[in-house]
């Protein structure tokens, strides 16, 4: 393992196999931008609808070291967290990394498609998958689960979220930004509309490398497209 500090947070990660980078921090920043936005917007039209103190249940899918859930526990202090990753290493490293930083959050290790959670449990899912389909590229066995869609595909967890989301939930997503169709595609087809969006690029002039997306239950909003980012 080696230490990583990011906004004051001391992250364990392993020396060789899949660490987190910039698509994790961006996720976690637009999860925090929505969430608030949301919240403002419900006070504003009336305190009955959505209280800022009600307890929201969030879950981490794919969670790796636990960066994106330590990062919203910070900001996100009405959230009960779970943080769940099919890698038994991983998993005892977000247990780690919580416990280090004082984060109340549960770490399981598990297959979120077999893992017996209640249908509608959670308010929040985010997610930062596998991305690339199995025929696509040559799979590094350091890597292979983390970003091939072997043991969780894109369909898979659109149907998931769907199952776990309670009405009006929200799921977070970053996808790579060639794959936009059909993300969109697949998650409306499990009664989760796209309603926010913003694109990642690493410097101005350049092509979106990636993109975050918000989708929710039950609802029939209009897709709003947030204004993009320029890492430089």
């Amino acid at each position: 393992m080696f230490e990583t500090n990011i906004s004051g947070l001391r992250i364990f990660q392993p020396v060789e196999g899949w660490r987190f980078s910039d698509d994790a921090v961006f996720l976690s920043e637009f999860v925090i931008q929505i969430i608030r936005k949301v919240e403002k917007e419900a006070e504003g039209r009336s305190k009955n609808i959505e209280r800022k103190d009600d307890v929201k249940f969030c879950i981490d899918i794919g969670a790796g070291c636990g960066i994106i859930t330590l990062l919203l526990a910070r900001e996100l202090k009405n959230c009960r967290f779970f943080a769940i990753d099919i890698d038994k290493l991983m998993a005892n490293l977000s247990y780690l990394n919580f416990r280090n930083n004082r984060v109340r959050a549960f770490s399981i290790c598990g297959d979120i498609r077999f893992y017996p959670f209640r249908h509608e449990s959670f308010d929040i899912i985010v997610s930062n998958p596998p991305y690339i389909p199995p025929d696509e590229g040559k799979k590094s066995d350091k890597y292979a689960i983390a970003k091939w869609e072997i043991t969780l595909d894109l369909r898979t967890l659109a149907d998931v979220s769907s199952r776990l989301l309670k009405d009006r939930g929200f799921v977070f997503v970053v996808y790579p930004s060639y794959r936009l169709g059909e993300v969109l595609s697949n998650f409306f087809k499990f009664g989760l509309k796209p309603v926010f969006i913003r694109f990642f690029h690493h410097s101005f002039g350049k092509s979106s490398d990636f993109f975050a997306l918000a989708c929710q239950k039950g609802v029939k909003h209009k897709l709003e497209v947030l204004p993009p980012f320029f890492k430089k």
